[in-house]
């Protein structure tokens, strides 16, 4: 093989491995599929060495030589089909058990969220109405918004769309949620740690999908008080 089809082989192999890789967690709930993610992988991992493992041992040390009979033939062993059955089936209980409690928390809703940011998407751009503050933040394409959230303080967003379905996804948060005309939907979070946070649209919406993004700030509890005070502030005097 050439340099440049070793490369090619590398840049592809590295594309795959990467393509596995999570994104480090910025909320409570994502740190949970985050843990889910890693059990699957270690699961799928043992399973692919024990299979190719076995194989591999087969092929060498069964293979066939010259001069060799036909070796005894049998078509069943009970112990074996049940233990080959009785494996799969535990791990895929076991499995389904854990992504059930994963989802269930992913989907719970905060009784008590401090905040609750309404959120609509509409082609191609965001509107994110503060509840009970009178605060909006809204962007477009060529405009993209910003809004400020607290960190370690229970958030809900609730998702709705103007027109064509949408889809919020914050990759850091590792939930996305579809935003359907005249459905409402919603997600329940709380951000674990400070930064910015890209978010999406993922679902094709039109001719300006791709630039239909927004920026999340999270920023202690103190400070976002005083940034919304700050917003309440700008608002009146327009």
């Amino acid at each position: 093989m050439s340099t440049k089809g070793h490369l090619g082989l590398t840049a592809a192999c590295v594309a795959v491995i990467l393509s596995a890789c999570v994104p480090e967690p910025a909320d409570v709930q994502g740190e949970g599929v985050e843990h889910l993610y890693t059990i699957f992988f270690i699961v799928a991992a043992v399973v692919f060495t024990l299979v190719a493992g076995l194989i591999t041992w087969s092929l060498v040390r069964y293979r066939a030589k010259p001069g060799d009979d036909l070796p005894k033939q049998f078509d069943r062993n009970l112990k074996l089909e049940l233990t080959w059955f009785a494996i799969p089936l535990i791990t895929v209980v076991v499995l389904f058990i854990l992504s059930a409690g994963v989802l269930g928390k992913v989907n719970a809703e905060s009784a008590d969220p401090s905040v609750t940011v309404n959120v609509e998407g509409y082609q191609w751009g965001w509107r994110f109405t503060y509840e009970g503050s009178g605060v909006q933040i809204v962007g477009d394409a060529d405009d993209r918004p910003e809004i400020v959230l607290p960190v370690g303080r229970p958030l809900t967003f609730t998702l709705g769309s103007a027109d064509v379905v949408h889809s919020f996804w914050v990759p850091r948060f590792l939930i996305k949620r579809d935003m359907v005309p005249g459905r409402q939907n919603t997600i329940s979070l709380t951000i674990s740690d400070p930064g910015v946070y890209r978010g999406v649209c993922t679902e094709f919406c039109g001719l300006l999908h791709a630039k239909m993004n927004f920026v999340i700030r999270a920023i202690p509890p103190a400070q976002f008080e005083g940034w919304l005070d700050g917003q309440r502030t700008t608002d009146g005097d327009g």
